[in-house]
C-alpha cells in the first residue's frame, strides 16, 4: 500500500465494519467514518504561505486525497462516570489553525525530548524546519529534505516517532483496527 488513495479505501473499509468498543476510554472513530474529500494544489499552496514552510510530498499528496473526517469521533466512559463526549481531531486546515496551536507550543515546551526522539529514530534534527499538526496530539516533523516526513506523538515531555513517515502514521493509526 503506497498511496492515499489506497489507504483511505482500504481505510473506510474498516471503518464501515467498526463497531464502538464500550469497554475502551477515550476517543475511537465512530463506525461507517468516512474521509474528507481533499483540497486543490492551489489551497495547499495556500496553506503552506499560512504555515511559512513547503510541505513535505507526502503530506501535499495527502491533502490532494484526503482533509479530514465527516464524522466526529466519540469518547465513551465504560464506567459511565463520564458523559459522552464528541470531538474532531483530525485537523482541518485553515479553519483548525487556532485550534491546534497548543500541540507546536507543546512541541517547543518540550523541543529537547522531540530532538531526542527524532535523533534516536536517526533524523538530522539540524535540518527541521518547522511542525504541522494532523491528528490530536501527533504531528509531522518538516525537514528541509520534502521526502521525510516523520511523525511524533506528543504528550507533554512523552513524545516518540510514531511514523517514520506519514504512510507509516496512517497504517498505525488507522489501518489497525
Amino acid at each position: 500500500m503506497k498511496t492515499f488513495k489506497e489507504i483511505k479505501y482500504k481505510a473506510e473499509k474498516i471503518f464501515e465494519k467498526k463497531k464502538l468498543q464500550n469497554d475502551f476510554y477515550g476517543f475511537q472513530i465512530q463506525p461507517n467514518t468516512k474521509f474528507l474529500k481533499g483540497i486543490s494544489r492551489k489551497e495547499i499552496d495556500k496553506l503552506e504561505t499560512i504555515f511559512g514552510f513547503d510541505f513535505p510530498w507526502d503530506y501535499r499528496e495527502m491533502l490532494l486525497n484526503i482533509s479530514g473526517l465527516d464524522t466526529e469521533e466519540v469518547s465513551l466512559d465504560p464506567d459511565r462516570e463520564d458523559e459522552i463526549r464528541f470531538d474532531n481531531f483530525f485537523y482541518q486546515y485553515s479553519r483548525d489553525i487556532e485550534k491546534s496551536k497548543w500541540l507546536v507550543e507543546d512541541i517547543n515546551t518540550f523541543k529537547i525530548y522531540v530532538e531526542e526522539a527524532l535523533t534516536e529514530a536517526g533524523f538530522d534534527v539540524s535540518q527541521i524546519i518547522g511542525y504541522i499538526p494532523i491528528y490530536h496530539h501527533r504531528a509531522i516533523v518538516v525537514f528541509r529534505n520534502k521526502y521525510l516526513s516523520p511523525v511524533i506523538s506528543v504528550m507533554g515531555a512523552d513524545i516518540i516517532v510514531y511514523g517514520n513517515n506519514l504512510i507509516e502514521f496512517f497504517k498505525n493509526d488507522f489501518l489497525r483496527f
